[in-house]
């Protein structure tokens, strides 16, 4: 069966070799499409190190205060350690972490300022490194016992900066200057990629335990922080939404001026994703996808249909002659979807080995955001989210639907056609 296939394909090539390279070329360019929008959903919401654990995290980011009663002025920031603390109930989860978003750049040099780096660094807290899972080349993560009142000494920097300063990435123990100012490096870690939006940075350190104070009124609890909270599963999320809310009902019943406001966090990935201050517009942006989808499926697939027509109006005869000897209709609708579907996987090969390359290529285009535009590290792209089974799973499954847009509809119509009319059609 396979070796007919391969045969009568061959055959196809031979005879018609300018409407066959069209007709892969034609595939090979929509699902170069199509892959592209899958690959770069892949690499942005599924889970990859040191963010393995996504589908069972909840985030925190957007904070609202406003007076109390008023409407209209409100002041929206992102959220703050202390709101962690005050807001999140830790017994009631497995983990929970506060990293800032790393909106700022510094300049890390050796303690005689011979090498200097300049690099993008996150302030965070030692739960962190339980949360997100780092790969640790060299020393350790830094511990509540290296927290002091005005900010850790203690430092985790990546791969790439340990080489940069030291020529090598066994750099833990070596001490180095933030801004001028004394820092340890206690460990190293593999690099991390800017596709890895809770969690990328350079260097780590740890923020002071002046952050953890009690606010004096809500307006305080505003800073440049999101929350991390790990679920024990993803089952759990209505729950701790819900406790959280009940939580900060209470938080507001003893300000006297503000109040706060968390909109309808804490968020799932893909909305947090999303998530600029306000509730992201999700089926909106679900819909926005499928249409796009549609559109680059169906235009492509119109334009090979009548490729499609020209050459079944030149295969008349032969279907005439097959359903004279009995064929039946779905028999030769069956056999033309075998034969176009070995020009339509050709073309799939074609149009996924080119969306990979669009996707490295234009990979700062693809995945950049506003925070990205300033940093300093590299769009590197996670090997286990463009490898994986759901892409391929993907591919198949749009050429499988070419075929059957492009080849089915016009066999179909082929074949209805009366076998006197198809034998003497020219």
């Amino acid at each position: 069966m396979i070796k007919q296939l391969f045969r009568q394909t061959t055959e196809l090539l031979r005879q018609h070799p300018l409407m066959s390279i069209i007709s892969i070329l034609g595939t090979a360019f929509a699902i170069c499409l199509i892959m592209v929008l899958v690959i770069s959903w892949q690499v942005k919401y599924s889970a990859a190190v040191p963010e393995t654990n996504l589908d069972r995290s909840m985030f925190i980011r957007s904070l609202c205060s406003h007076y109390k009663g008023k409407e209209g002025w409100r002041n929206a920031w992102y959220a703050s350690p202390v709101l962690m603390k005050d807001l999140v109930l830790p017994s009631q989860y497995v983990e929970t972490a506060t990293a800032a978003t790393p909106s700022e750049a510094a300049v890390l040099s050796t303690t005689d300022e011979s090498v200097r780096v300049t690099l993008d660094y996150r302030y965070t807290d030692p739960e962190f490194w339980k949360v997100y899972q780092f790969r640790f080349i060299d020393g350790r993560p830094f511990t509540e016992a290296d927290r002091k009142e005005e900010g850790s000494e203690a430092v985790v920097v990546s791969a790439d900066v340990a080489r940069k300063l030291f020529g090598t990435e066994k750099a833990a123990g070596n001490n180095v200057l933030m801004n001028r100012r004394p820092k340890r490096i206690v460990g190293v870690v593999e690099d991390v990629s800017l596709t890895a939006v809770h969690t990328y940075a350079q260097m780590w350190t740890m923020y002071g335990g002046a952050m953890l104070r009690v606010p004096a009124s809500a307006d305080d609890y505003r800073n440049n922080y999101e929350i991390t909270i790990l679920a024990r599963t993803a089952d759990d999320f209505p729950s701790i939404r819900q406790d959280i809310h009940n939580r900060l009902a209470q938080m507001n019943s003893t300000f006297s001026d503000y109040e706060l406001e968390i909109y309808a966090q804490p968020d799932d990935p893909m909305t947090a994703r999303n998530r600029i201050y306000a509730d992201p517009d999700m089926t909106g942006m679900y819909w926005q996808y499928a249409i796009a989808l549609l559109v680059i499926l169906l235009v492509p697939a119109l334009n090979l249909c009548g490729l499609s027509s020209s050459r079944m109006q030149e295969r008349m005869g032969e279907l005439g002659v097959r359903k004279a000897y009995g064929s039946t209709r779905l028999a030769l609708v069956r056999r033309i979807l075998n034969e176009n579907m070995m020009l339509t996987l050709l073309g799939g090969v074609v149009g996924l080995a080119v969306s990979y390359g669009v996707v490295y290529l234009l990979r700062d285009w693809i995945f950049s955001t506003f925070w990205t535009v300033y940093t300093h590290g590299s769009m590197a792209m996670p090997v286990s989210s463009l490898f994986s089974p759901v892409v391929f799973a993907c591919a198949l499954v749009f050429c499988l639907l070419m075929n059957l847009l492009s080849a089915g509809i016009p066999a179909w119509y082929a074949s209805g056609k009366p076998i006197v009319v198809s034998l003497n059609d020219k």
